[in-house]
């Protein structure tokens, strides 16, 4: 009898145990089941669409788009060569406040000439990238160290340059990229669409200005001649994009403007409303001095 109840006992525990490994099983395929359209991996098939039965177009990744040029911006190549090697020495300690030029020839000596450097050079650009002044205080780094924190500062300041560590053959090489073309500094001229002819540039007139009725000190509503100087550069550059060409003789009380017929006729206009500005300001200068001298004359007055 009691061999029969434990066998009865060890069929129903065995039982029990396969009715919970199926729960669990079938648990979790649901969960498999439910997750599984979340999961797109290569080889799934697409979407459908419920309404039609049609698979559902892909998203596509379109390119970045360049905002100067509107054409699909290139994809950024590695300013670093895999198979660019670092010399097998280490600079404790760095210290850069020198024009570029200094900082490779610098970097060279240390490096016992161990990688070749290319800078650019065109004498048709207005930017002397050789001059530019390089901050950098470094411990313990290799050359592509360097190379890199100058990028960094590069990206920092917006400067257009950048390293680019490549090999020339077998030989290493520094190479500095300009991203951006300055301004050269004859540029070509521009075509009159209509025509085909060059469009002549724009003629270059000067304009002098007496300011010696603006000139005085803050108590009386003047203005020194730096200031007065600071104020024209501050608006030309508000309307035309740079400070304009403004040269001021103090002991004459003159101002000269050279630049276009727009840029000259807009220093004499802005001069006429500063002196209308100075009027306005001693009138109500005026009034107010009017004003507090009435209540003092009526005190008098009174017996």
């Amino acid at each position: 009898m009691q061999s029969g109840q434990k066998t009865k006992k060890n069929n129903y525990t065995m039982k029990s145990k396969l009715h919970l490994q199926s729960l669990a099983a079938i648990l979790f395929l649901i969960v498999s089941l439910g997750t599984a359209p979340a999961q797109k991996g290569p080889g799934a098939p697409p979407a459908v669409d419920p309404n039609t039965g049609l698979p559902l177009p892909q998203a596509r990744t379109l390119p970045a788009i360049d905002p100067v040029t509107g054409l699909p911006q290139s994809q950024p190549t590695p300013w670093k060569d895999p198979n660019w090697k670092d010399p097998d020495i280490v600079l404790t300690n760095v210290y850069y406040e020198i024009p570029l030029s200094e900082v490779v020839r610098h970097l060279q000596e240390q490096f016992k000439g161990c990688f070749d450097v290319l800078t650019p050079v065109n004498p048709d650009w207005d930017a002397d990238w050789q001059s530019i002044a390089i901050r950098l205080q470094l411990k313990n780094v290799t050359a592509s160290e360097v190379f890199n924190a100058m990028n960094l500062v590069f990206e920092n300041d917006r400067t257009p340059l950048r390293w680019e560590l490549k090999l020339n053959g077998k030989r290493p090489t520094a190479l500095l990229r300009v991203l951006a073309q300055p301004s050269p500094k004859n540029p070509p001229p521009v075509i009159d669409p209509t025509t085909g002819l060059p469009i002549p540039p724009p003629e270059t007139k000067r304009g002098v200005y007496f300011v010696g009725n603006l000139l005085g000190d803050e108590k009386s509503g003047g203005m020194t001649m730096e200031q007065l100087v600071q104020t024209l550069s501050e608006v030309h550059q508000m309307s035309f994009g740079s400070e304009g060409g403004l040269q001021f003789h103090k002991q004459a009380q003159l101002v000269i403007v050279t630049g276009t017929d727009a840029e000259v006729e807009f220093i004499g206009n802005t001069l006429t409303a500063l002196k209308q500005k100075e009027e306005l300001d001693a009138a109500r200068k005026a009034q107010s001095k009017s004003a507090e001298s009435k209540p003092k004359s009526e005190a008098t007055k009174t017996p």
